[in-house]
This record gives structure tokens, sequence and C-alpha cells, in this order.
């Protein structure tokens, strides 16, 4: 998204600062409002963004939805995790109930990813249930009783140990980071380098067909 906010701009690069300077403060405005709850959590990220660059109110937002949230979509499949499809099949296989709980509005994200039919429910901290963002547990407790079930019946899978795995330690829920170290267990946090190697360990290596004697 960089090199084509790059080409973009080539020509006017006083507008691609102005650009560059809206998206920074909008995901800065995220990190200082994670301890805080608001009616409208995504109207005050952009309040505190434009608050921290003068732009106004109108431009900043059109910023926010153009590169944050149209211009990803038709590249996004491409950036698709390995063994990914995979673990959804053998979750599906299992009779697994999946949730996505995201810090921003994820139903387009996962239809562009063409993974969105695995998930029951996606909710996001805009969603006006929950109103903040993770690491508060309160997205992820809203997706367990729209579940309909349990902390013990449920783990939760992120991406980022500060964030996801405190969110779910918040909640009581077990966790897993899925990142590029290699596998292991930090308190009540479990971390795997990628898809297969978390496949592998909620549910065991697939059987390898053996040959039969004659």
């Amino acid at each position: 998204m960089l090199v084509r906010l790059v080409r973009r701009h080539l020509l006017r690069p006083r507008e691609g600062w102005r650009t560059v300077r809206a998206l920074s403060a909008y995901r800065h405005a995220q990190e200082t409002l994670r301890d805080e709850a608001a009616a409208d959590v995504g109207a005050a990220q952009i309040a505190r963004a434009c608050e921290r660059t003068n732009i106004d109110r109108a431009a900043l937002v059109e910023c926010v939805e153009r590169w944050m949230e149209r211009e990803p979509l038709p590249i996004l499949h491409r950036f698709r995790h390995p063994g990914l499809i995979e673990f959804l099949n053998a979750c599906r296989a299992r009779g697994l109930r999946l949730a996505a709980v995201s810090d921003y509005p994820a139903e387009a994200k996962l239809r562009a990813l063409s993974i969105a039919q695995y998930f029951e429910l996606a909710l996001s901290a805009q969603s006006p249930e929950i109103g903040v963002f993770k690491p508060n547990p309160r997205g992820l407790l809203v997706a367990l009783h729209r579940l309909g079930v349990t902390r013990e019946q449920s783990i939760y899978v992120g991406d980022r140990a500060e964030v996801d795995a405190a969110a779910a330690a918040a909640a009581g829920i077990p966790s897993i980071i899925v990142g590029s170290r290699a596998a292991g267990t930090s308190g009540a946090c479990t971390t795997v380098s990628g898809y297969p190697q978390l496949q592998a360990l909620l549910f065991g290596r697939p059987e390898v067909e053996r040959p039969v004697a004659a």
C-alpha cells in the first residue's frame, strides 16, 4: 500500500505528505484510545486524528476510507497467510463455530480474502455493543455471548501478544499468537510460526496414508 500511495502522489508530493500525516495520526489515535471507551469509538478516533493534524474532518475521513478500507481490498488475497484455508477447513470439518473480532470493520476484508463464509459473526470496535479497542475484552465477551459458548469452550487466535493475548487474558480465554517466532509458551499465551503449526497444535498432524502390502 505504501508503494501505491507513493505512486499516486509522485506529481503531488504535498498532497502525498498530507495523506501520510492523516493515516499516521489515525493509527496513533487508535493506540491512545485503547484504554478508553466511547459511545462512538470510530468518531472519537477521527476527532483525535483531526486534532493532531489540523486536517478537515471530511478530508481525513475520505483519506482513511480510501487508503485503509477501499484500496487494500483488491490485493488482500495476495497476502493471505499460507495454510489459512486449510486451517479453516479443519475447523469446519470439526464443527467449530468461528467469530472474527477486529479493531476495524472486518466484513469487507474477510470477503476480499475469500474466507467470510467460515465465520458466523464479525464484530469490530465500531460495533454498537462494543465501542472500545482491544485489549479491552468487551469484544471477545460479546462474541462469546452471541455464539452462545463459554470461555472454557473457546480459544482466541491473534497476531499481537500485547493486544490480542492481553484481551484474551482479560476475558479469561486461552490464546494463541500466530507470528514469525518459533512456537513456545509465555504465561497464558502460546505462539506458533504459522497456520500449519497452529493446525497441528490444535488438531494433530494429518494421518499420512501408508502403502498396503500385497
